[in-house]
């Protein structure tokens, strides 16, 4: 038996709740890994969720997230870290997946089909795996929060359902003002604040280009307040 498996049992038995399982492992259309790193103590009881990057031609958030790598979250908090949702798309350089799939289209709430095209939504709701592994991941460590950076619009945006304080918070702290956006169907953040009741997914549009050193620190500083309730 292996020790988290042990703990896990252990933890169940004296009625504590029970630790998220590993990271589930997945693949893109094009084989390559999709992985989530979890940073921190696996006991702490908040859990944070950090997506680097959805779409291929907006690089900006991989910074972020590799610094947040290099560090440590607060105590009684664990981060889960997915550098990269579509890396068949940021090797091509393309919003899109392989398939030319818009993956912030093609989550199941609110999906609708449209013509093909840089937003095209898929087939049907949830047909890319790396939607479906994103959603397997939430539903497995079930985040209290979670950021979605994306590019290149410089605002933090409150998607439907999301909790307003963790978004005024976020937007201090980083610098970015709260915006609207319009609300687009088989959104990420939207299906998470569907499926998941605390409301914690919303999205950081970071400014075009390169982030600087003191932007990334701006934005690990954004994701360190989320530690709290």
């Amino acid at each position: 038996m292996f020790v988290g498996e042990a703990l896990s049992i252990l933890l169940a038995l004296v009625g504590a709740p029970l630790l998220p399982a590993a990271s589930p492992t997945g693949r893109s259309v094009e084989g390559r890994p999709l992985k989530a790193v979890r940073v921190g103590d696996p006991l702490a009881a908040r859990r944070v969720l950090i997506v680097g990057s959805v779409h291929g031609d907006e690089p900006g958030g991989r910074r972020v997230t590799r610094a947040l790598l290099r560090r440590r979250p607060p105590a009684g908090v664990q981060w889960w870290i997915v550098r990269d949702l579509n890396p068949d798309g940021a090797i091509r350089g393309t919003r899109t997946n392989a398939h030319g799939v818009d993956l912030n289209r093609n989550f199941p709430h609110r999906w609708r089909s449209a013509p093909r095209g840089r937003y095209w939504p898929g087939r049907r709701a949830a047909s890319e795996p790396e939607t479906r592994w994103a959603m397997r991941l939430v539903r497995r460590i079930r985040p209290h929060a979670t950021v979605w950076l994306h590019q290149p619009y410089g605002i933090t945006v409150p998607s439907a359902g999301s909790d307003r304080r963790l978004v005024r918070r976020y937007a201090r702290v980083s610098g970015l003002p709260v915006r609207r956006l319009p609300r687009y169907r088989g959104t990420a953040a939207g299906w998470e604040n569907k499926v998941l009741p605390n409301g914690g997914a919303f999205v950081v549009e970071l400014h075009a280009g390169r982030p600087s050193s003191d932007t990334v620190r701006r934005h690990v500083r954004a994701v360190r307040s989320l530690g709290q309730d």
